[in-house]
């Protein structure tokens, strides 16, 4: 009996040994043995190793009209206008390492003031580093800016995307460059990018030496401002332009304009082997001057009174015509060396 007794003790202590080996097993599988980047270190980790970072943002308090200057090496840079009076920066997609600084160049004795000059300062290495440069990186950066703001935007290759500010200027060897309601003016120019400018006001010069530009419902505030837009291989449309200064020039590509002439207006559109295309309506008053060469053509469908000797046929070769149709209000010259020059009227 004794002995008996001995062996079911001896049973019940083993199975109490084998159900606590089995729960500190259960334990430890949860620490990222498995799935995890190794065993014992799962914790923050994804599948593969892969760790979770969080967004690096800063804020600072700013001026209505605070400029705002960033610089990177590739990253994309997307601004939004908001009503309060502070810069925000997010990076959404840091890298180890990453640090945001809104750096505040105002005079140093007003330092607590709401800045009115703000540098965005981007990092991913240790200042320790041989290699150390502010702002040389290629994450994606947001930022939220006071509508009143004006941007000094620079990245090689990246897009940029900006809506809801007084004032851009942007530059991007290889990116595309996207604005909308912009209401001062902007600068903008893109290497190989196209260029896109929607639903603004004040001036515009843009440019792109391998990619299109178009704008469209943009508005003139004072009588000084203006549009030019030139690009080497790409096409350029305009649509509901109203300013009355208005330039495009495209060495490979084609000219297309659509909407209603400025009254005192002074149109100039130049390419060299595109056409070159006005829609205007029939209420329309001009001067036009066109010029073609190199089996170039001109067409235009509105009658007008010829300047010259002679009064040509609806479709001239090769030459120059001269005329007004209307009172003659606005002025209009085309220029294509082997392209088409087309006048047309807008249908109702």
């Amino acid at each position: 009996m004794k002995f008996y007794s001995s062996i079911v003790a001896l049973v019940l202590c083993a199975l109490l040994i084998a159900s606590g080996l089995s729960a500190h097993a259960q334990k430890s599988s949860g620490k990222g043995s498995g799935s995890g980047a190794g065993s014992g270190r799962g914790a923050g980790k994804g599948r593969g190793g892969e760790q979770s970072l969080k967004a690096v943002e800063q804020t600072v308090a700013a001026t209505p009209t605070v400029n705002i200057t960033l610089t990177t090496s590739a990253g994309d840079i997307s601004v939004r206008g908001w009503d309060r009076k502070e810069v925000h920066a997010e990076l959404k997609e840091p890298e180890p390492g990453a640090k945001l600084e809104l750096r505040k160049t105002c005079n140093p004795e007003h330092a607590d003031d709401p800045a009115s000059q703000v540098e965005v300062i981007i990092t991913n290495r240790p200042e320790g580093d041989p290699d150390y440069s502010e702002s040389s990186t290629d994450m994606p950066i947001a930022l939220d800016v006071p509508r009143g703001a004006t941007l000094f935007l620079k990245t090689q290759d990246g897009d940029v995307e900006l809506n809801d500010v007084a004032e851009a200027h942007i530059e991007t060897s290889g990116g595309r460059i996207e604005l909308r309601h912009v209401t001062k003016g902007v600068e903008a120019t893109s290497m190989g990018g196209d260029v896109l400018l929607e639903s603004s006001s004040g001036r515009a010069r843009l440019n792109s030496f391998g990619g299109s530009i178009e704008v469209s419902d943009f508005r003139a505030v004072d009588a000084n401002d203006f549009l030019k837009a030139k690009t080497t291989s790409g096409d350029i449309v305009l649509n509901q332009v109203t300013h009355s200064r208005v330039e495009a020039t495209t060495i490979t590509g084609e000219l297309k304009m659509e909407g209603t002439l400025a009254r005192g207006g002074n149109y100039g559109f130049t390419t060299t082997t595109g056409d070159v295309t006005l829609v205007l309506p029939e209420t329309s008053s001009f001067k036009l001057t066109a010029r073609v060469s190199e089996g170039g053509e001109i067409v235009t469908e509105f009658p007008l009174k010829y300047s010259g000797p002679t009064s040509p046929s609806p479709m001239m070769q090769a030459g120059r015509l001269t005329g007004t149709y209307g009172t003659g209000d606005a002025t209009i010259n085309l220029i294509s060396f082997s392209g088409t020059l087309r006048l047309r009227k807008q249908e109702e």
